[in-house]
């Protein structure tokens, strides 16, 4: 194992460990170290994010919802508009990067994370909403909530992230949860796109008998496991010792470093 691969593995743990308490499951900078660091093609970055995603979410998710940072009625609706999103992702995905270039998929994940980064500064700056007492989830709400669960998969698919961006923001905006429970919530959702996502991928781009060549099935099996772990015990410590706007804030920091990153990319093509 070259020195390379050594430190985008201890990258990768490092973003499991600070996007575990987020809501997110770290692919908006998964993608870029498969794709930047270890060189890999873009199809094939997608889907070594999903599978670390998938593992983040699984890790967090039992944290946070031994903590009772999630809700899982609100979860349940989620999931029935996110799953068929992220498949419909999956092929939008396959014929963006075959007609157009992995350009127009980059261009995308900037826009959506642009988006991300506005609606929860809005959130941070009205403070006085951050309120649940007495509210309530109406059909019009669930409704409006669905929607974003589904650009959520449709982004799962798309770009090789978990969409706990766009959950994160949802459940904030739109639910009006604190940011423990919105980070809960959106594992919970994430935790059922994501194997949709990644399935929907293996049987589509056609590229996973060239990764076990190249990659080997002893980090094929135990890169994830190690990651799920970190993303576990990381989420323990955070709920347990770190305060809400704190987490609030390096939400922000992990999301505009996948900006930067992508944005970076586009511009040393010009």
């Amino acid at each position: 194992m070259d020195l390379v691969t050594i430190f985008a593995i201890i990258l990768l743990l490092i973003v499991a460990l600070i996007f575990s308490p987020l809501g997110l499951g770290g692919g908006v900078l998964y993608v870029p170290i498969f794709h930047y660091i270890l060189d890999w093609g873009f199809q094939e970055s997608l889907i070594g994010s999903l599978t670390l995603v998938l593992m983040v979410t699984l890790g967090s998710g039992l944290a946070h919802s031994k903590s009772g940072n999630a809700d899982h009625k609100i979860a349940n609706y989620g999931r029935m508009s996110a799953i068929p999103a992220a498949i419909l992702g999956t092929i939008l995905s396959g014929l963006i990067i075959k007609f157009i270039g992995d350009v127009a998929v980059k261009i995308l994940a900037i826009i959506i994370l642009l988006f991300v980064v506005d609606q929860t500064i809005k959130k941070m700056n009205a403070s006085s909403k951050e309120q649940k007492l007495d509210f309530e989830y109406t059909h019009e709400l669930i409704q409006k909530y669905q929607i974003g669960t589904a650009f959520a998969g449709i982004s799962s698919g798309l770009l090789g992230i978990g969409g706990g961006a766009i959950l994160v923001t949802a459940n904030r905006n739109i639910l009006k949860m604190d940011a423990r429970q919105s980070s809960g919530t959106s594992y919970l959702v994430a935790a059922t796109i994501v194997p949709f996502s990644l399935l929907s991928h293996l049987l589509l781009d056609g590229v996973v008998s060239e990764m076990i060549d190249t990659i080997g099935w002893f980090a094929i099996i135990s890169v994830p496991i190690i990651v799920s772990l970190a993303a576990f015990f990381g989420a323990k410590f955070a709920i347990d010792n770190i305060p809400k706007g704190v987490v609030t804030k390096v939400f922000l920091g992990a999301v505009s470093l996948g900006i930067i990153r992508y944005l970076y990319d586009l511009i040393s093509r010009i």
